[in-house]
């Protein structure tokens, strides 16, 4: 057996978001290899970047790469150019296991392609010894201190954050210190979207004894876009066929799962979806990140599509941080910043025992509001008979608005931090308006909650 092979491939300029599946032969015998990549006038994957290539990168084994192929060991986006593969371990967020002799296949897409073509250069080592990474050991929980965070001002009321990354695609810890981090902040659920992920979070992460409830996903991450799939199988969706009928063959794919799904970060460099027209979306999220990071058009985004003839696959709006570097926290203050862990979260209205299904359920009936932070501010809207009632908190010296169709159909100032307020339905639907959702706006001019529609 030869100790390594090398292969080049080749992206000319007009092969732009273009993916390739390179064949490379693994001999029979190998317990570990070492996959190595490198490639010319390499720059970021920030969408603001442009002059330079940026190459994603994916790995098949024998058994191919059909869409839904038990073949996926994984994919690290632009994230790794060292991958290691063995039979006990790999790095994250690849998969371990037998390594069959046969023929492998090394994904490649060219997310960016800049003047000068992309040429990647490609080393396997065969039978490489590298040693499996440390992972940090997990803190009993009697060790931890519950965040303490306001009560919610009216019952059965749960809050959390439901989009954030780990090692298993580009964040910088593991999923067990997601866990204790949610602990920590007080969180009542938490969920994990890795990019294309190949493994499902569940088993690496601790779970009842108070730990804070995993609502496993996986952000499907196209070039077209993303969207969030929660509570369906431990499969993957193929994010390569980045057409209309491609993305569409994926949705339906979690649809046929049971999976909720979200479509993610409507707003330039979000990035933006480019398929509106794409059925099977029940939530929309219209708030990703720190609020002053484009989120305005995001939620003007939303507003369009409740506005739209399609409205029933959209209406449901849902936040999460988008959190990448938890041990980097960002700064509410500068939305160029690192996201950080429940800036926004989302609160779930649930009357039954708090479990992954109870949290899926409440979204899907659209029992949910968004606030800046885990402490608020608190934003429960309700339909009374012909009357809407508002519960306001922590937002004192703030203005409600009313939002419909025609835009905002009623303000008023929040004059103390626990304050109910009651408007007719017809008063805030005149005319075609077909709902009123809420917004708690500060004097500054950031949004600091947004509710779900009522609707008429």
């Amino acid at each position: 057996m030869p100790p390594s092979i090398t292969f080049q491939a080749r992206f000319e300029t007009d092969e732009e978001k273009v993916w390739k599946h390179i064949p490379f032969a693994v001999p029979a015998g190998v317990t570990q290899m070492h996959i190595s990549i490198s490639y010319n006038d390499r720059i970021d994957s920030s969408p603001m970047l442009k002059g330079g290539n940026t190459l994603d990168i994916g790995l098949f084994d024998p058994l191919g790469y059909a869409s839904g192929s038990p073949g996926f060991r994984g994919w690290s986006g632009s994230n790794k150019t060292e991958i290691t593969i063995a039979e006990d371990w790999a790095t994250p967020p690849y998969r371990g296991g037998k390594i069959e002799p046969g023929d492998w296949y090394l994904l490649l897409g060219s997310y960016k392609t800049g003047p000068n073509g992309l040429t990647a250069d490609v080393t396997v080592e065969f039978n490489s010894t590298y040693p499996a990474p440390e992972r940090p050991p997990l803190p009993a929980l009697a060790t931890l201190r519950r965040g303490e965070l306001p009560a919610p001002v009216e019952p059965n009321w749960y809050r959390g954050d439901l989009h954030m990354h780990t090692v298993y695609s580009d964040g910088d810890s593991y999923p067990h210190e997601l866990t204790v981090a949610a602990y920590e902040l007080g969180l009542d659920f938490y969920g994990i979207t890795d990019h294309n992920r190949a493994q499902s979070p569940v088993p690496l992460v601790p779970h009842g004894d108070g730990w804070p409830i995993l609502i496993p996903g996986v952000e499907v991450t196209s070039y077209a876009g993303h969207f969030n799939v929660w509570g369906g199988s431990d499969s993957w969706y193929d994010f390569r066929d980045y057409s209309e009928v491609g993305q569409q063959t994926a949705v339906n794919a979690a649809l046929a799962d049971g999976a909720l799904i979200s479509m993610n970060h409507p707003k330039p460099y979000g990035p933006m979806w480019d398929y509106p027209d794409i059925t099977g979306f029940v939530c929309t999220e219209p708030w990703n990140g720190w609020w002053g990071g484009l989120n305005n058009l995001a939620t003007e985004f939303w507003g369009d599509q409740l506005d739209s003839d399609s409205a029933a696959q959209w209406r449901i709006g849902i936040c999460g941080s988008d959190m990448h570097k938890l041990k980097s926290p960002g700064d509410p203050t500068s939305p160029l910043s690192n996201a950080t862990m429940g800036w926004p979260t989302l609160w779930l209205q649930i009357d039954e025992e708090l479990t992954q299904a109870a949290i899926i359920r409440a979204i899907r009936a659209g029992k949910a509001f968004m606030s800046e932070s885990p402490w608020g501010p608190q934003l429960i809207v309700s339909r009374e008979g012909d009357r809407v009632r508002v519960h306001v908190a922590a937002a004192a010296g703030d203005a409600l608005l009313a939002i419909g169709t025609s835009g905002c159909v009623a303000s008023t100032a929040i004059g103390s931090d626990d304050e109910v307020f009651s408007w007719e339905i017809e008063e805030l639907t005149p005319g075609e308006n077909r709902y009123v959702r809420f917004e708690i706006h500060h004097p500054g001019g950031n949004v600091r909650a947004l509710s779900n529609p009522v609707w008429t």
